[in-house]
């Protein structure tokens, strides 16, 4: 029985120690970027696009990835503001969370998911997202095709 007892206890102790003990469970996202990338979503859910740029670096870049091909879709605060007051007079009634957020150094990684009303209907879709952070503001951010 001893024997039985130190085997298990020594299976616990490598299991614990393995390389996928780290893996088990990964903390919620926090931190000074996040609360960037946060600050810039609830002034967004709030057609706010003056206080969005306080989140933004004034050349901030927009880039829409499909495929093999990247487009750059704005490059300073000024045309981003503008895009987005056009967006929210088109949708008024559009509200976007962010989800499955993590932190990989300057760079913040989410599911952005958008809804809003068309006709009548309610329409949603999903579209992966990466912001870099510099100096607590939003350089760039990257926006896979959405689903």
């Amino acid at each position: 029985m001893r024997r039985f007892a130190i085997f298990f206890v020594s299976i616990f102790i490598l299991a614990a120690c393995s390389p996928d003990a780290e893996r088990n469970g990964p903390a919620p996202a926090a931190g000074d970027n996040v609360n960037v990338v946060t600050g810039l979503m609830a002034a967004f859910n709030d057609h706010d696009a003056d206080r969005m740029r306080d989140y933004w670096h004034p050349d901030v870049t927009w880039i829409e990835l499909s495929g093999e091909q990247a487009s750059t879709v704005t490059t300073s605060a000024q045309q981003l503001h503008d895009e987005l007051v056009a967006y929210f007079e088109a949708y008024p009634t559009v509200s976007s969370s962010l989800e499955n957020i993590t932190v990989n150094g300057n760079y913040v990684t989410a599911v952005e998911r958008p809804v809003w009303q068309e006709a009548g209907e309610r329409m949603s879709q999903s579209s992966i997202v990466v912001y870099e952070i510099i100096d607590g503001k939003v350089k760039r951010f990257w926006y896979y095709p959405p689903q």
